[in-house]
């Protein structure tokens, strides 16, 4: 029974996504990045170049962090103070690895994000 229940709680998933709603200048990479590395995933982001209110992203990590955060994106709450919302989340059956996004959970810490937005995610 251990060993089943170790098996589960290791399993790991890599999910990809398009997010649509008020996603760009908004904080909306950052504050995803800083969820997923608060629940332990690897995450990462690029703004669509052709469409303003879209964002691809990628979640890798165990199934039910991945899953706490796809919940609450497609709960169409705000995601922090500056209003990122997600309004429609496609999942995709294939995408971008994580490293090779604009913006991820490795390289977020080297950006200049503006300052004084709270994070709800």
């Amino acid at each position: 029974a251990s060993l089943a229940r170790r098996t589960k709680v290791m399993a790991q998933v890599t999910r990809y996504f398009c997010a649509v709603g008020k996603v760009q200048n908004v904080m909306f990479r950052q504050t995803l990045m800083r969820g997923a590395q608060r629940r332990g995933v690897r995450a990462g982001a690029s703004n669509s170049k052709g469409d303003r209110g879209e964002v691809t992203f990628t979640l890798c990590g165990p199934v039910a962090a991945v899953q706490e955060i796809v919940d609450f994106l497609r709960s169409c709450r705000p995601l922090n103070s500056w209003g990122a919302k997600v309004t429609q989340l496609e999942e995709q059956s294939a995408g971008t690895p994580v490293e090779a996004h604009q913006v991820h959970t490795g390289n977020v810490d080297g950006f200049h994000w503006k300052q004084g937005v709270e994070m709800f995610l």
